[in-house]
């Protein structure tokens, strides 16, 4: 047999190139094709949502009502899932490894987003290389409030009992690492004080404890004090909010009173998978924008002092990663950590 000469080589060589390039070429076409046709025709069946919290608090609630008005601009059912534990990272996690087609959503917090990348250096996520952001949705200032018992009736009068007790006075959580935590350690930095932390299992028992006057403050939103501020149970001393909240006009911010560090809020943003199809994720914006322009989503929020943000992803991405880097200074100055 003749050995084939070298311009026979080239040429075998040439055809064998031309063959794999148009065979990626058309699987690339392929799939670029049935990839548009999936965002053109999005969604065509149920959205699961998760929420990454138990039914019933501050997330659940913000959340479902964010479903209700998604429903009717997508046309399907968005399905709420609570899948809760771990400070919320089970539930974020879940999405993480969901396939990427805009079917599992993320209703992220404060936690999920920020804070958990902070005290949890063993996440089965990270949260900047795993998700794409489809936008923050609503922000809750929070507000410094004392147990009726406490005998200070201002912001003043509270430092200067708390000093002259230091670490005898007590501050309630819904747990270690938790946004109440993150706020209430935030105002001892910024105030100087020594207030001794008493984790509980969940933000509804950290709340009875305040009531009954077993720990003496908190720091938390107004979804969860609004009501028992207005019957006199517990008493507001100061908001952590570059302005005052309408619900409580007479309760001064913490920048008005000397401290204009202490800013603490629980806020919410949607995610996807990263490699959510842009046709999607696009979809899922423009939707997340007209939700957060709608005047009665808007009226919905503003009954317990919540405000709607509207943030484009690039926007949610840099104030996520100020709000991280915040709890960051925050979590090393208080000495906080998870075991």
């Amino acid at each position: 047999m003749l050995k084939p000469t070298l311009f026979e080589k080239k040429t075998s060589q040439f055809r064998r190139r031309t063959i794999q390039f148009l065979g990626a070429a058309l699987t690339a076409v392929t799939c670029f094709g049935t990839t548009a046709m999936a965002s053109e025709d999005y969604p065509n069946r149920p959205i699961r949502m998760v929420i990454p919290f138990p039914a019933g608090g501050p997330a659940d609630f913000v959340g479902r009502l964010y479903a209700q008005y998604l429903t009717k601009l997508a046309g399907q059912p968005v399905v709420i899932e609570n899948i809760a534990g771990a400070a919320g990272s089970i539930g974020t996690s879940n999405v993480a490894r969901a396939d990427p087609n805009g079917y599992s959503i993320l209703f992220g917090t404060t936690s999920t987003m920020a804070i958990n990348q902070v005290l949890m250096p063993n996440l089965p996520y990270e949260f900047q290389k795993d998700f794409a952001q489809i936008g923050l949705i609503a922000n809750a200032p929070h507000v410094l409030v004392v147990s009726a018992t406490v005998p200070a009736n201002n912001l003043a009068e509270f430092i200067a009992l708390a000093k002259s007790k230091p670490g005898v006075l007590t501050f309630g959580s819904a747990g270690v690492g938790s946004i109440v935590q993150m706020g209430s350690e935030l105002v001892k930095v910024g105030t100087g004080i020594d207030v001794l932390h008493v984790p509980y299992k969940g933000g509804a028992p950290a709340t009875m404890a305040l009531l009954k006057g077993e720990v003496d403050m908190t720091v938390n939103d107004l979804t969860t004090l609004k009501g028992n501020i207005e019957a006199g149970k517990v008493r507001a001393l100061a908001v952590a909010n570059n302005t005052r909240l309408k619900p409580l006009p007479n309760v001064p911010t913490f920048a008005e009173l000397g401290f204009p560090q202490i800013m603490s809020s629980t806020w919410w943003g949607i995610s996807v998978p990263v490699k959510t199809p842009a046709g999607i994720q696009k979809k899922l914006q423009g939707w997340n924008d007209a939700i957060i322009r709608d005047p009665a989503y808007v009226a919905r929020l503003a009954e317990v002092a919540i405000d709607p943000i509207l943030m484009s992803p690039r926007e949610a991405t840099a104030f996520i990663n100020a709000e991280t880097a915040k709890w960051r200074d925050v979590a090393t100055k208080a000495n906080i950590k998870l075991k």
